[in-house]
């Protein structure tokens, strides 16, 4: 479970605003009046937090789906999913937060797709734009009401997620103040006996860990979170209607789809429809612009390893000359040498000494003072073959 020290060993919030003070508590989380943050700010502020970072992956191809694990005052190990979409999109800027891998009660959240409602700062674009609040902040705050008003878990969908649940509960302390009349309002900025009453010292449980536990293979990449626009309860118009007229639509395709075009929803439908093309098609875009870039930086890697191979290839012969010339000499191959060397200076003693005899243009001191030293060379080599013979290890 989450647990925020300031140093002092009292517990505080790091999202918390301070009257008066600047943002103390997480440095660049508050921002100015009538100020905007990049959505680059938004992600840095939320994957690079020190307390969530280490909770925090993403779970999509692209950078707009992270999932965040946390634990409830009451054990139970839950998932945030967080989509933050581009700002490409036609759609609204606001992030998406869904509680995924699992179904649950709760009045923050809406039954069918667990998506997170009652958060004001993220209800619309322009609560999120007035709010003055950076991603990482709000997903402090949405993560620490769950934790100190855990949801009732109806059933786990998600068979790893289930495999990690604590066997002990914890006691949960009092429920926060925070609902009135089954009405969701922004979390308030806890009070000190809260903070007293948060259980655990342990920092929010590594994602990686998680991982590991759940024994499962890796899960796909989530469908991207689409904020459709809710299922309307009445039609007004329908209402009114006689039975003669109301089969008289549905039995007259254009008609019913007239009607069907009218209807405040479809309009909004067709607005995020439109959108969600712009962004793919903005994104397809992208990806083609880079295909050049990309098929250059391809030759040229597959030209560096081809220079790469070349040179394996020649140091390998390089080294294998290199180890032929580092080991000892064959005992047989040198004395095959030496006989030969030994044979070699005899003969050439010989002719020096029958060249003398006939042409005798060297005095008799000087014949005898170069033949001596011929022969020595003769003598020398056969005394290094006859020591080798007689020695027993390896030359």
């Amino acid at each position: 479970m989450f647990s925020w020290s300031n140093g002092s060993g009292t517990k505080t919030y790091p999202g918390r605003r301070l009257n008066g003070e600047a943002s103390g508590a997480v440095e660049g989380s508050i921002r100015p009046p009538n100020s905007s943050f990049t959505r680059a700010q938004h992600l840095k502020s939320y994957v690079e937090d020190s307390t969530l970072k280490r909770s925090t992956r993403r779970v999509s191809s692209d950078d707009t789906t992270y999932d965040t694990v946390f634990q409830t005052t009451e054990g139970d190990t839950l998932i945030l999913r967080v989509n933050m979409p581009l700002q490409s999109s036609f759609a609204s800027f606001c992030p998406a937060m869904t509680l995924a891998g699992v179904r649950c009660k709760h009045p923050w959240v809406e039954p069918q797709r667990m998506r997170v409602t009652g958060y004001d700062p993220i209800q619309s674009e322009h609560a999120w734009n007035e709010c003055g609040l950076l991603l990482g902040n709000a997903v402090h705050d949405v993560v620490k009401y769950f934790q100190l008003n855990p949801p009732q878990i109806l059933e786990f969908t998600d068979r790893g997620l289930e495999s990690v649940q604590t066997k002990t509960k914890k006691t949960t302390p009092p429920a926060n103040d925070g609902l009135h009349n089954g009405t969701a309002q922004t979390p308030p900025r806890y009070q000190q006996q809260h903070q007293q009453q948060q259980q655990g010292s342990q920092a929010p449980p590594s994602y990686e860990i998680f991982a590991k536990q759940t024994n499962t293979p890796p899960r796909p990449n989530p469908p991207p979170d689409v904020p459709l626009p809710a299922i309307p309860q009445t039609f007004p118009t329908v209402d009114t209607m006689e039975r003669d007229e109301l089969d008289s639509k549905m039995g007259e395709d254009f008609a019913f789809q007239a009607y069907v075009q009218a209807l405040p929803v479809y309009e909004e439908l067709q607005t995020i429809r439109s959108g969600k093309a712009e962004e793919v098609k903005k994104l397809a875009e992208e990806n083609l612009s880079k295909e050049s870039e990309l098929k250059e930086l391809h030759q040229s890697v597959a030209a560096k390893q081809k220079e790469l191979h070349e040179k394996i290839t020649a140091f390998e012969v390089l080294e294998k000359q290199q180890n032929d010339l580092c080991q000892p000499p064959d005992k047989k191959i040198t004395l095959k040498k030496l006989n030969k060397a030994k044979k070699e200076a005899f003969e050439k003693a010989e002719e020096y000494a029958e060249e003398w005899i006939q042409d005798g243009a060297a005095s008799v001191d000087d014949f005898v003072k170069e033949f001596v030293e011929l022969r020595k060379v003769h003598h020398l080599r056969g005394a290094k073959m006859e020591i080798l013979q007689n020695s027993t290890q390896q030359i």
